[in-house]
């Protein structure tokens, strides 16, 4: 079960500022409790969401209110998730972003979604930071792109010069581990990145001593960048037992 909704971030907190435009989400899923606390948590986000709790109610609403974002359950009554997902792609029409959140998680079950349609696939429970997180930057994915990108809240990783730059202006110089790690996370946005998947890119082994050094060079690579700014906190969050996603938007230079 996701996180009860929290209260709305402050100005300048992880989320959404208040001036920022909504971003137009629905959520089709039919166990009540969980759409409940999607809607009530998601508009702290920035995040305009609907709820429906079948493929027939998401029909209905898609004719007069087009979101960027769509979040399926896969057990849905009728029309399970993925034949929906399959249908919303086959139609075409304006992007739209297809976010899986069911409690299927198995390779199989995440493999089928992601060949279906989905762009990002979350097993619940999910922390709604998390799910608002990779709904911005779906919502930026399936967007028009502006021509000009404010430079604003976006971070800047610098393969060739193995640096990170800040929003803030600042240049945190990367040792090869760092860049790595930064590099697997830049290439899933506001996605969690499986620990096994950032050994597997650091050429480290699969077992506890593996873990143990991935996390002492995250906490690092953390504490570098306090240290450098002073209060700027790396926007790089630990899901208990999963992985890492790097929850803000960062922008891979070659």
């Amino acid at each position: 079960m996701t996180a009860a909704a929290p209260p709305a971030p402050a100005r300048g907190a992880i989320g959404t500022p208040p001036d920022q435009a909504a971003i137009r989400l629905v959520v089709c899923e039919d166990d009540r409790e969980l759409r409940n606390i999607l809607l009530t948590g998601l508009p702290h986000f920035g995040i305009d969401a609907r709820g429906v709790a079948d493929g027939t109610a998401l029909d209905a609403v898609l004719l007069d209110h087009r979101p960027t974002v769509v979040v399926l359950d896969i057990g849905l009554p009728g029309e399970d998730g993925l034949a929906i997902a399959r249908r919303l792609r086959a139609v075409g029409g304006p992007p739209m972003g297809i976010i899986m959140l069911t409690a299927r998680g198995s390779l199989d079950d995440r493999l089928e979604g992601l060949k279906d349609g989905a762009d990002v696939y979350f097993v619940k429970p999910v922390d709604l930071r998390e799910l608002a997180f990779a709904v911005r930057n779906l919502h930026r994915r399936v967007s028009p792109v502006s021509t000009e990108e404010p430079a604003e809240g976006i971070y800047t990783l610098d393969t060739l010069h193995s640096q990170l730059n800040l929003p803030s202006g600042e240049q945190v110089v990367l040792t090869a581990t760092e860049l790595r790690i930064l590099q697997a996370l830049a290439l899933k946005p506001g996605e969690v990145v499986e620990r096994i998947d950032l050994l597997k890119s650091l050429r480290l082994p699969m077992d506890l001593p593996g873990m143990q050094r991935l996390e002492t060079q995250i906490s690092r690579l953390r504490s570098k960048v306090r240290q450098l700014t002073g209060s700027e906190p790396l926007p790089l969050h630990a899901r208990h037992g999963v992985g890492y996603a790097f929850l803000a938007h960062l922008r891979l230079l070659a």
